[in-house]
């Protein structure tokens, strides 16, 4: 019978990993200025919609991605023990899982939001742009340290 062996501490590292990054993809570094063009808001109504999420809403984004890197951890924990044969390191194990979760949960969720909602194909690509890379980084972490 599977008994799943999770890392908790590489589940951390790799949650404020992702956290990071999405500080970083949503910061003037990078795609600020895209995606708040994408979403149709001027700079202050950016501004105040930044003001506004601050603290419990970092918190709360900061357990959703504890959640999925958590779940994360389990996908590649047990892709391990069933086609670990399959891939030739732990890493492209790590990696493989990582983009199969992203491309039939998130990436296909998210066009909900362009279908339904009316968000540009833009804004998605922002969006989606950030969780690929995000569970990449997090499949890697995952994988090198379960």
């Amino acid at each position: 019978m599977y008994e799943p062996q999770i890392n908790y501490l590489a589940v951390l590292v790799a949650t404020l990993a992702h956290y990071i990054l999405g500080a970083l993809w949503y910061s003037p570094l990078l795609f600020l200025k895209q995606w708040t063009s994408a979403m149709g808001l001027s700079d202050a109504e950016a501004e105040e919609l930044s003001k506004s999420r601050k603290g419990k809403g970092l918190a709360l984004q900061f357990i959703g991605t504890l959640v999925l890197v958590f779940v994360t951890a389990h996908m590649i924990d047990y892709m391990k023990v069933v086609h670990g044969d399959f891939c030739t390191s732990n890493l492209s194990l790590g990696l493989l899982s990582a983009f199969w979760l992203w491309l039939g949960y998130i990436a296909t969720f998210g066009l909900t939001g362009v279908i339904f909602e009316k968000h540009s194909w833009k804004l998605y690509g922002i969006n989606m742009g950030f969780q690929f890379v995000g569970l990449m980084i997090v499949g890697a972490i995952l994988a090198v340290w379960l």
